[in-house]
């Protein structure tokens, strides 16, 4: 079942009680056979409180249920998810779980998720210790992905996390430390402006993508270290004020290059693009290259001339 505005047929304006009640009615009739339970309350009128949220779940929740998203509307107090209701039967059938503006207190009495391979966290209440609850009763998590979770301030993976091959973290302002023993986790992306590299144990990786300001000198300097295996780099950036520098480091497995540059003009002159070069003499194994830079107020010359 995907209840959303369109699937339930709800014109536009129309308030939330009408959305909640006929959702109790399709509930009523397939209570105990679901495998997915998908509701996208976000930007629905007429927020009731959670009454209704704990009663879908609780029908929803059975075992055999395989995916779970449940996006909400962001309020003053975000719903507290009932981590009560993954009971064993659940928890050995649950895939998918993908939660938005919720509040997400697991204990260390939650038991293990054994079918859990993706985890989304998109602007959810968790700290670090519950995060770990979770993620430690998760072992055969292949995807993670929290964004804008402001009270995790460190993100620690197990070696037991054998089959984890992804990881996003975006806008997770307090994140200072991220350490992954993950075997074959091959696959980051970061945005923001907390990222330390020297702190960033990832030396498997080798899908990289980077959104932060000030980014090219740190990701030239240091990266063809830190994940001597990468073999594709994407790097978005804005606002950078030092030029690429001519290093002797190589990327010797990097296939796949691509740099995205916001830039506004700046006091100390143009940005020279030209310094980029340092990225295709440090990888003797590019076979791509995709550059897109916009700049305000950009004076165009030929790249043939000089």
């Amino acid at each position: 079942l995907l209840f959303t505005k369109d699937t339930i047929g709800l014109k536009r304006g129309a308030c939330g009680e009408n959305f909640d009640d006929k959702i109790d009615r399709i509930l009523r009739n397939h209570s105990g056979c679901l495998k997915t339970f998908n509701i996208d309350y976000y930007g629905t009128r007429g927020f009731t409180g959670t009454s209704y949220f704990d009663r879908w779940l609780q029908i929803a929740l059975k075992p055999g249920i395989e995916e779970l998203t449940l996006v909400l509307s962001e309020t003053k107090r975000k719903y507290n998810f009932p981590c009560s209701l993954l009971s064993a039967g659940v928890r050995n059938s649950l895939r998918y779980l993908r939660l938005q503006f919720c509040a997400l207190h697991p204990t260390v009495e939650l038991g293990p998720l054994r079918s859990l391979k993706s985890l989304y966290l998109w602007r959810v209440s968790i700290t670090w210790n519950e995060l770990e609850c979770l993620i430690f009763n998760s072992l055969t998590l292949e995807l993670l992905d929290l964004i804008s979770c402001p009270e995790i301030e460190c993100l620690k993976l197990p070696c037991a996390l054998q089959r984890l091959s992804a990881l996003s973290v975006l806008a997770c302002e307090r994140l200072k430390v991220i350490e992954s023993k993950a075997p074959n986790l091959s696959g980051l992306y970061l945005c923001g402006n907390w990222l330390d590299f020297s702190l960033v144990e990832t030396l498997p990786i080798k899908e990289l993508e980077l959104q932060q300001t000030n980014l090219i000198r740190d990701a030239r300097a240091k990266l063809p270290s830190l994940m001597p295996n990468i073999e594709t780099l994407a790097i978005q950036s804005s606002r950078e004020v030092v030029d690429a520098p001519m290093l002797p480091t190589k990327f010797l497995y990097l296939k796949h290059l691509t740099i995205v540059l916001r830039l506004e003009p700046n006091g100390s002159g143009a940005y020279d693009y030209f310094s980029l070069v340092s990225f295709l003499d440090a990888s003797p194994s590019l076979e791509t290259l995709t550059l897109d830079v916009t700049q305000r107020r950009m004076v165009h010359e030929s790249i043939f001339v000089d």
